[in-house]
């Protein structure tokens, strides 16, 4: 297959997973839009008494997180049902099965892309002063759809093998959100606690946001070459997973 067809093809998976997404939406794909401007307004509601004295612009603070986590956990909650949903065309096709993969991924990107629409706005409510950091959002955007690439491979072989691997994900996702800090600061936890947020790649991804979106402020450069490592180590060791047992996820589906 060249790379021309790879493309097309991976293209057309994606929107057939766009169009299940949304086929029974009342409002469709601008769900996507709405849904994180709803949880902003709630959590403002909710938590502004208690956490805005302490964080400056406090929903886009929490915006940026939000996003961010809302990516990675949907790209890799769906992807670890993407070969078992897709066994029939995985058998009567000689597809590359990672376009299965890859296809819930870019899916989760486009929503989250569609939910920087309404962070737009925030952040011209805020008047957040445009600087060149804006120019390294796009690459800082591409490590974390690498890195979540990685995972979802990983996670999609782990399900063939292990059905339980739902239940099980779907906890550590949950308890995976609290030590993110997407509503809270670290420099309100205890220093054990913060050290294991501040080596959370997810957290990196975060915080590097919020510097050059929010504040407009540049990060030590020992984060950008954290999370630079990270992308590379999770993406080689879920690809490496991946290739070692796709021949035999057929036969285990």
């Amino acid at each position: 297959m060249s790379i021309r067809q790879y493309w097309f093809v991976l293209w057309e998976l994606t929107k057939r997973e766009l169009k299940r997404k949304y086929a029974r939406s009342f409002l469709g794909i601008l769900w996507s839009c709405v849904y994180p401007l709803m949880r902003m307004a709630l959590v403002v509601v909710l938590f502004s008494t208690i956490f805005n004295k302490g964080i400056d612009k406090y929903p886009a603070y929490y915006f940026v997180g939000f996003l961010m986590f809302e990516f990675f956990a949907t790209a890799t909650q769906t992807s670890l049902t993407t070969l078992k949903d897709n066994r029939d065309l995985l058998i009567k096709s000689k597809l590359p099965r990672e376009l299965f993969v890859l296809s819930r991924v870019l899916t989760a990107f486009v929503n989250f892309l569609l939910g920087c629409i309404p962070f737009a706005a925030v952040l011209a409510w805020y008047r957040a002063k445009v600087t060149l950091y804006y120019l390294w959002i796009p690459f800082l955007l591409l490590l974390l759809l690498i890195f979540t690439t990685g995972v979802s491979y990983g996670v999609s072989i782990w399900y063939v093998y292990r059905r339980d691997a739902k239940n099980i994900y779907t906890n550590i996702l949950f308890i995976l959100r609290f030590f993110v800090a997407i509503f809270y600061s670290i420099d309100w936890m205890s220093s054990g606690v913060k050290w294991v947020i501040q080596h959370n790649p997810l957290y990196i991804f975060i915080y590097i946001g919020r510097q050059f979106l929010i504040y407009g402020e540049c990060v030590d450069v020992i984060y950008i070459t954290q999370i630079i490592t990270w992308v590379i180590v999770v993406f080689v060791i879920g690809l490496f997973i991946f290739k070692m047992y796709e021949n035999e996820v057929v036969e285990r589906l």
